[in-house]
């Protein structure tokens, strides 16, 4: 959003005019003169002037579009001060930002204590250390006197923006795009209605931002941008913002979707915006069939990404449907030969399809890449060691009678060779993760069945000292 260095008015104390008689000059010079309280009390006389606004024919009156123009720029004045408030030690940033508005510049001073910052303010000082407040100084009352103007400001009405673009919004029916402009500036030069949108846009945005970052107040935050674009509905950094920030932070779920959709819609192409997405109908709605919709559209849109596919991959799995996602998967292994993730995953998909040899192949594709890759030399070490596990389940059904004890002489010596293949798989493990506490627990079984006593006072004093072993 362009910065706009217009400044309409500049708010000083003034004293609330006693009259009340329709008067369009009056309320602008006014609000010109920073006097907010006055000219909310003529502008509103004004526009409730039934002879003022009406015509003799019954059709709005020549000054009708100005008044209510004007009424709106009054309140959105009203609603974009600072709200006010006393000057406290401990104080945040943010807390000061929001009752006393942006100060006039900052200074930073570093000495042994360490670093401060200076806010300087029309007649005060406030130095922070970090993000508190540790003192200030001002010229008489600077805070008080700003913070009961302030104050008396927002008390005026509780709500200013909905008066504000209901103003707005009837000046835009009367005029009908006749005009660029129905208010002058300070010097009587035209403020042309884009002018004015940027300053007040800026002005609510200011606020959601500080709110979102500084205060960590969501809803304000989000309900300041969705303020922000009534004045500017086409800028698309705060669509975006609104969209994949404000809105998913106040839990604002389905705005945030629509606001990412507008985005689209203007020909964004955010690789966050599809991101937000994605999370949001996975995470926050549950909702795996749009969530799969939106990555399949976002990796037609950014195929070079390699982050959606695999959230596809993470879809497929969640959902269940493994044999796409096996094909998804090859198709990311040839597009990104070099990448290790794939082939992981690959050796993950087949071992979950029960294809133990293709598991076993893509496992060992990955490990090639990477020797130091951890996770598929688990996944290989847990597939060699099945073979054990099944031999020692069929030794555990056994009986005692004669047949069943030579049997399970028999399946024991089969059972040590497959044990003494299995070791060397999770040795390796332990050399990557030595404190993993699935690697221990099953070499220590491992040792045990062995009978490897030096392996297993090892293995039991590190899992004593782990806590994982009493």
């Amino acid at each position: 959003m362009k910065k706009i260095a217009i400044l309409l008015f500049v708010v000083i104390p003034g004293m609330v005019f006693s009259q009340t008689k329709p008067s369009l000059s009056k309320a602008e010079a006014a609000l010109r003169a920073g006097k907010i309280d006055e000219a909310k009390t003529i502008i509103d006389a004004t526009v409730g002037s039934h002879e003022f606004m009406v015509d003799k024919k019954g059709q709005p009156s020549k000054n009708a579009a100005k008044a209510w123009y004007l009424k709106g720029v009054i309140y959105a004045s009203m609603d974009t001060v600072p709200r006010g408030g006393n000057v406290k030690v401990g104080m945040t940033k943010g807390m000061a930002v929001d009752a006393f508005g942006e100060p006039k510049s900052k200074n930073n001073t570093t000495n042994a204590s360490g670093t401060s910052e200076q806010w300087v303010y029309a007649g005060a000082f406030l130095y922070f250390e970090k993000d508190s407040l540790k003192t200030y100084q001002e010229s008489g009352d600077a805070f008080k006197n700003r913070n009961l103007m302030n104050t008396s400001y927002k008390s005026l009405e509780a709500n200013p923006f909905s008066i504000a673009k209901e103003a707005f919004d009837k000046a835009k029916e009367i005029d009908n795009g006749k005009s660029l402009f129905l208010i002058n500036d300070k010097n009587g030069l035209p403020m042309l209605y884009s002018n004015v949108n940027a300053y007040f846009a800026q002005s609510y945005f200011s606020q959601a931002i500080n709110a979102y970052s500084n205060l960590r107040d969501f809803k304000k935050a989000f309900k300041l941008t969705e303020e922000t674009l009534y004045f500017i509905p086409e800028d698309t950094a705060v669509v975006l913002n609104a969209g994949i920030y404000f809105g998913p932070s106040a839990e604002e779920y389905q705005k945030s979707i629509a606001f990412i959709n507008q985005y689209f819609a203007k020909g964004g192409k955010s690789v966050d915006a599809y991101g937000t997405l994605f999370s949001i109908y996975r995470d926050r709605l549950k909702d795996n069939e749009t969530a799969l919709k939106v990555v399949h559209e976002a990796m037609v849109k950014h195929p070079t990404n390699s982050d959606f596919p695999k959230y596809e991959l993470d879809l497929y799995v969640k959902m269940n449907r493994l044999p796409e996602a096996k094909i998804a998967t090859e198709k990311q292994v040839i597009a990104n030969p070099n990448d290790k993730e794939p082939k992981y995953f690959l050796g993950v998909i087949n071992m979950e399809l029960k294809d133990i040899e293709e598991a076993k192949k893509w496992y060992n594709e990955a490990i090639k890449q990477d020797p130091k890759y951890f996770e598929p030399r688990i996944g290989l070490a847990e597939l060699i060691f099945e073979d054990a596990k099944k031999i020692k389940s069929q030794m555990n059904q056994l009986g005692i009678s004669k047949e069943d004890t030579k049997k399970k002489l028999d399946l024991d010596k089969i059972y040590v060779e497959k044990l003494k293949v299995s070791m060397p798989y999770w040795t390796e493990c332990e050399k990557l993760s030595p404190d993993d506490a699935k690697v221990l627990d099953v070499l220590l079984g491992i040792y045990t069945d062995l009978d490897m006593q030096p392996e297993i006072a090892k293995i039991a004093k590190r899992m004593k000292a782990l806590g994982l072993l009493d």
